[in-house]
């Protein structure tokens, strides 16, 4: 006998609470899960918010539909290759939403908007960048008395502008070197936000351009003031009826519910022969959506559509060219 204790037995190593396999399991079945919670948008405000994010999807469901085949997974690969269609179906269906029979031969309308965020640390650029468009129409959203010397060029190339600077992060300004019938500010929802109206000339036709900004929908009540906004923004252009242009933030996507009841309520459309899906807002990340939008009423077609770079702001320019 001896009197040494035996050796320690060696500490066993500590299993994963949740292996590789599972994680990538949950991922999974949330992607698709969100996909189809996403189409359940007018249901509920947290639903449509998870419509947002498509493009987001078509990748997920892709990723998904390739570790179901590693894995062998023929139930979730059926799943993963439904959802995928699903979500490519969306995004297409906003690829070309327009033709060009019977457009006419005239020279274009430009019109940019351009949401050049009130925190912008590089205002004379972003300026210089929409003077650059040499747009026939400007809208800038997220202008506040901070930017009143940055837009003094704007003011002087072009002779008619609107300027309400006093929302915050929801003031907006537009120019326009059409001939003008009339200038309004109007104020949606119990946060009276700004929306500005412009009865213009365009080549002998009456047109009324619409510039807005609504509250993005993070939370249920800003959801129902968005939807509230769009709707009533909807409703004035539906009592228009000549051409129509609505432009601006919208902080909505071509396919989430606010976006639908626009459409549908105000008869405005993108009517555009260039993809409308192109992520505008969130540069550098990954939860990139296109929000920044131009819609169109009466035989008014998009002709073009060009994304501008990044000028300091979160969101990118658009700038588009537009014919009867």
């Amino acid at each position: 006998m001896t009197d040494d204790a035996p050796p320690a037995a060696p500490p066993l190593p500590l299993k994963p609470f949740v292996s590789i396999g599972g994680l990538c399991e949950v991922i999974a079945f949330l992607s698709l899960g969100f996909t189809w919670l996403g189409s359940l948008g007018r249901y509920g405000w947290m639903c449509d918010l998870l419509s947002h994010f498509r493009l987001q999807y078509v990748v997920a469901c892709a990723a998904v539909l390739l570790f179901a085949l590693i894995r062998r997974r023929s139930w979730l690969g059926l799943a993963a290759l439904i959802s995928l269609l699903w979500n490519v179906q969306i995004v297409y269906a906003f690829h070309q939403t327009a033709d060009t029979t019977g457009m006419a031969h005239e020279k274009p309308l430009r019109v940019m908007t351009f949401n050049v965020m009130t925190d912008n640390h590089n205002p004379v650029a972003a300026v210089s960048h929409a003077m650059q468009s040499d747009a026939d129409i400007i809208c800038l959203p997220e202008v506040d008395d901070t930017w009143r010397v940055a837009l003094q060029p704007l003011r002087v190339k072009y002779p008619h502008h609107v300027e309400e600077m006093n929302s915050g992060h929801f003031g907006i300004a537009c120019y326009t070197r059409l001939p003008v019938k009339s200038l309004e500010v109007r104020y949606y929802t119990v946060w009276r936000l700004p929306t500005i109206v412009m009865n213009l000339d365009h080549l002998g036709r009456p047109l009324t351009f619409i510039g807005t900004h609504p509250i993005p929908p993070m939370g249920e009540q800003d959801t129902r003031e968005w939807r509230a906004q769009l709707s009533g923004i909807a409703a004035l252009v539906a009592g228009l009826s000549g051409e129509v242009i609505v432009a601006g933030d919208l902080n909505a996507t071509p396919w989430c519910e606010g976006m639908r009841l626009l459409r549908k309520k105000g008869g405005v459309d993108f009517h555009s022969l260039d993809p409308v899906w192109p992520p505008t807002w969130g540069l550098n990340l990954p939860m990139m959506i296109p929000i920044d939008h131009v819609l169109t009423k009466g035989g008014l077609t998009v002709q073009k559509r060009l994304l501008g770079p990044e000028m300091g702001s979160d969101h990118r320019s658009v700038t588009v060219e537009i014919m009867r």
